[in-house]
């Protein structure tokens, strides 16, 4: 399998014609083979080579930093901030949800923003076809305004607007205490969901 090298103009300048040449082998064996094992091993050359050449061809526009990813993480950490300092320690008042991959799934949803995005095609950019979805969950417990809906019997995605959802913001800080369960006595834990509650 061809080695993806974090540069996503130099994967598809190398995996567009990796999967042209495939395709045609692929057109040339279902043309004239009747062998089931020609087409078999001839298609399992050639998914791979396609799949990622279609993701590094997604991934050509995305930006190397989304800055209104960024902005809006430090606008959540300004308010995060503002409510509950001093009220719990402050390691539970970061904001999570940072990876590229969220980057990465946020940039494709304010691309089409107001539109839906596909999960399919989310699952293409991220690479991921197990953990998309979590991820853009993930998201929506920040409190960004993404619509989870169907289209046609598929998963699809919205960001509808900029907006931070400020309800969602105690449950971030509970979310993060929550994580700390094992290193947190549960007297403390409790004290600090107590207070976040309040």
């Amino acid at each position: 399998m061809p080695v993806n090298t974090g540069r996503p103009e130099n994967d598809w300048n190398r995996l567009r014609t990796e999967s042209v040449d495939a395709v045609k082998e692929l057109l040339g064996i279902l043309e004239s083979s009747n062998s089931p094992q020609d087409l078999f091993d001839c298609y399992l050359r050639a998914k791979p080579l396609i799949a990622e050449a279609v993701q590094a061809r997604m991934r050509l526009h995305l930006p190397e930093r989304c800055d209104t990813f960024h902005d809006l993480r430090a606008r959540l950490s300004e308010e995060i901030i503002k409510r509950y300092q001093g009220t719990v320690p402050e390691r539970y008042l970061r904001v999570p949800y940072g990876s590229r991959t969220h980057e990465e799934l946020f940039s494709v949803l304010l691309d089409h923003r107001g539109s839906p995005v596909p999960a399919a095609m989310l699952r293409i950019v991220t690479g991921d076809s197990v953990h998309t979805e979590r991820r853009t969950r993930e998201l929506r417990e920040l409190g960004l305004d993404i619509d989870a809906s169907k289209a046609n019997g598929a998963d699809v995605y919205t960001l509808i607007s900029l907006e931070i959802d400020n309800a969602k913001i105690s449950s971030i800080v509970k979310n993060n205490v929550e994580r700390d369960k094992k290193q947190l006595p549960t007297a403390e834990r409790q004290r600090y969901l107590a207070l976040l509650a309040a």
